[in-house]
């Protein structure tokens, strides 16, 4: 089957003679041409990352315009010529084939009589998912792989909220995308079509009008932006000139970067991997604040959805992970917030591998909080689903990902900076930092610690020893489940606690520690979340290595 697939787009006249040209490079080679030919690249219902090149999985033009066709077809399917009236918002980020792939999308659409409105510049996503509403649009597309290495590339979908493609809109693209099994039927329209809108500087301006409504205590940037100082890194990302635009028209007079990660660089030449969930990713930053004596450094992923941050403690940086992040923000917003405090019923919105202690605070200040499956596009469902936005505080995920407000339907890489900022300087008025209220909450709530494990396994027997480590663990006897404590065991594949069904493990235990486990949705690799909650640092380290020990012989189960 593959084989014939290689033939086929080697000899056909539908494709060009750059990629036949790749293809003929590794004529010969089962193993290569078996990775590229074994399927066609599929669309999951979180989109798609994918390795770029030729061969129909692997994301080129030929797959990115199939892929958009299928959309298109859809949008005229569920909406008619409402779809053609309204149009589709294309954003991109700065890697290897953004510009051409975004593009494409716009041609295809355009040749089904779909309107396109295309962000001229690089744009982060969450102004995509803006926009969309903004602009009264039917969806948008957006070309970026996130904090994936620079030989990947990748492809959203978004609602008319301006929410990722939920389980049922995604059911319904996939099935039109997997329709189209020809790929000389897709057509395309001319670059200058009248359908294809390039956009100016007015949604910008009115995106960071929005992050800008955010802000809790405007006042305190008065009183301290003079002399708290900031370092911001867009690890070479769409995060730049936004993030910079917000934090200076608010107040901040301090603020320093990396010079060298301010340029659009596809390879991500200064970092290892342009993730801010990894220490290693401020290595230059860190230089940077300790020359220029920072109080905060933060730095965004490359389309601009997560942020990290660390904190200087004496002379130190200390960096806060997504779960303190998140919890630290909903302290902040629950606790010094006025607005929240007069509101009937508010609520936070976060995952199911996320850490429990950003809700017990929720719960302790009246605050409702409802859990998701793993992905923001459930967050962002949950707040269409529930309405009245305006009671809608916050929702996060432990990667990183933040909303603040009812801007976006997506993590907001933007408004999470300057709300992480205006916090930071918050406390930084009363004499304290970041690290002295997280120990406040720590006394408060318990010393709560998460780790993450994640194994990558690549290929198809890759994916085929993710599905048997999911069973070993579906499989452990009742005996010993007691025999490791587990007092409870939450199986997502079951449609449990009114979530959708979900191949994700929760096992709980005796000492109120937990492990949740699943395949990663746009990544070849299985994910091990681990939480505990102790009486001290020590304590919580101790729980912490019985649960890696469970994880190391995860085998073990099974005799």
């Amino acid at each position: 089957m593959w084989k014939n697939s290689y033939k086929q787009w080697l000899t056909s006249p539908v494709f060009d003679e750059t990629t036949k040209k790749e293809l003929r490079a590794f004529e010969g080679n089962d193993q290569e041409i078996n990775d590229r030919f074994y399927k066609d690249l599929e669309f999951g219902t979180g989109g798609l990352r994918a390795i770029m090149g030729a061969g129909c999985n692997r994301l080129n033009k030929y797959t990115v315009r199939r892929i958009t066709h299928g959309y298109g077809n859809f949008l005229l399917s569920e909406y008619g010529e409402e779809a053609k009236v309204r149009g589709v918002v294309i954003a991109r980020d700065m890697r290897y084939n953004s510009e051409e792939f975004a593009l494409e999308v716009a041609k295809t659409l355009a040749a089904l009589g779909i309107k396109t409105y295309l962000f001229k510049e690089i744009t982060t996503t969450p102004e995509l998912s803006f926009a969309i509403p903004y602009l009264d649009a039917i969806g948008g597309v957006v070309i970026t792989a996130s904090h994936n290495p620079p030989k990947y590339n990748g492809y959203k979908i978004y609602d008319y909220t301006g929410c990722q493609a939920t389980l049922v809109l995604a059911e319904k693209i996939i099935e039109e995308i997997n329709k189209i099994t020809d790929y000389g039927r897709v057509m395309v329209s001319d670059e200058n079509s009248a359908l294809i809108n390039c956009l100016d500087d007015t949604v910008d301006t009115a995106f960071v009008g929005a992050v800008k409504s955010k802000m809790i205590h405007p006042e305190i940037i008065k009183q301290v932006g003079q002399d708290f100082k900031i370092l911001y890194t867009p690890l070479h990302g769409t995060g730049r000139k936004p993030i910079f635009r917000v934090l200076e028209e608010v107040g901040f007079k301090n603020i320093y970067t990396v010079e060298a990660q301010l340029i659009e660089d596809p390879e991500f030449s200064t970092v290892k991997s342009p993730n801010p969930e990894e220490i290693a990713a401020f290595a230059l930053a860190l230089e940077a604040a300790k020359a220029n004596d920072v109080d905060l450094i933060m730095g965004t992923d490359p389309d601009c959805d997560r942020v990290g941050a660390l904190v200087k403690v004496e002379k130190e940086y200390i960096s806060l992970n997504g779960n303190q992040l998140g919890s630290l923000l909903v302290y902040y917003l629950v606790t010094t917030n006025d607005k929240a405090k007069s509101m009937n019923h508010p609520y936070i919105v976060k995952t199911i591998v996320t850490s429990e202690l950003g809700a017990e605070i929720a719960r302790r200040y009246g605050v409702d909080v409802y859990d998701t499956l793993t992905g923001f596009k459930f967050i962002g469902e949950k707040i269409n689903d529930i309405g009245d936005s305006g009671k809608f505080l916050i929702g996060y995920e432990e990667s990183y990902g933040y909303l603040v407000g009812t801007h976006a339907r997506d993590k907001d890489g933007v408004s999470s900076s300057l709300l992480i900022a205006e916090m930071a300087a918050f406390y930084y008025a009363q004499g304290k930092t970041l690290i002295d209220i997280l120990e406040d909450i720590y006394k408060e709530f318990g010393y709560s610690r998460e780790e993450l494990i994640s194994k990558t396994l690549k290929g198809q027997d890759g994916i085929q020893k993710i599905k048997e480590m999911m069973a070993i663990f579906h499989s452990i006897p009742e005996s010993k489940k007691s025999e490791l404590g587990i007092v409870k065991v939450s199986d997502y594949l079951q449609k449990i606690d009114g979530l959708p069904k979900s191949d994700v493990l929760k096992f709980f235990f005796d000492d109120g520690s937990w492990v949740a486990i699943r395949p990663s949705g746009t990544e070849p690799k299985i994910k091990f979340y681990l939480g505990v909650v102790g009486r001290n640092t020590a304590d919580t380290k101790k729980r912490m290595d019985k649960l890696k020990r469970f994880i190391q012989n995860y085998k073990k189960p099974m005799g």
